[in-house]
């Protein structure tokens, strides 16, 4: 019984820690589907990270400026500006150029692949891949946050 209370312990320490860790770290999350909007910043914001949703692309770059954003996860395909179009005009503003990108998109072709990787994505996460819950630890390891963080993808 004492072995379960020290590692139920332990987890809500560690769980403590990570919270902390993130604290005061804001994710700006560029999605129009506010059902997967509602999924994966769940995840993000039981781990303690400030999210700030923006659903027109037109309003993103915008918003980045705005709010500073340590990390930006980014769809493709969104109403008033392409995901990629976004993510060309912030690596080419000396403001927004060094904030983290992730593309989180269906939209997986070699062509969109290769073209934001090009522009300066930091990650390209393929949306039916990736598990909610995981979320969070990718985004601690792009923030420098967790050193053996993993997402698990479904197959």
């Amino acid at each position: 019984m004492e072995i379960k209370v020290n590692k139920i312990k332990t987890i809500e320490v560690g769980r403590l820690i990570m919270y902390y860790l993130t604290m005061g770290k804001k994710i700006l999350f560029v999605e129009d589907d506010e059902g997967f909007f509602n999924l994966f910043s769940a995840a993000l914001s039981m781990r303690g990270y400030e999210i700030i949703h923006v659903v027109d692309g037109s309003q993103a770059v915008e918003k980045v400026k705005v709010e500073k954003p340590d990390l930006i996860l980014l769809d493709i395909i969104l109403p008033g500006m392409s995901g990629l179009d976004i993510l060309k005009e912030l690596k080419e503003t000396e403001d927004t150029k060094t904030i983290k990108v992730v593309m989180l998109t269906n939209f997986g072709t070699d062509s969109n692949v290769n073209k934001a990787v090009e522009l300066g994505a930091d990650d390209y996460l393929m949306k039916y891949n990736v598990v909610p819950s995981e979320l969070p630890d990718k985004v601690a390891s792009l923030l420098g946050e967790s050193k053996d963080s993993e997402v698990k993808f479904i197959s």
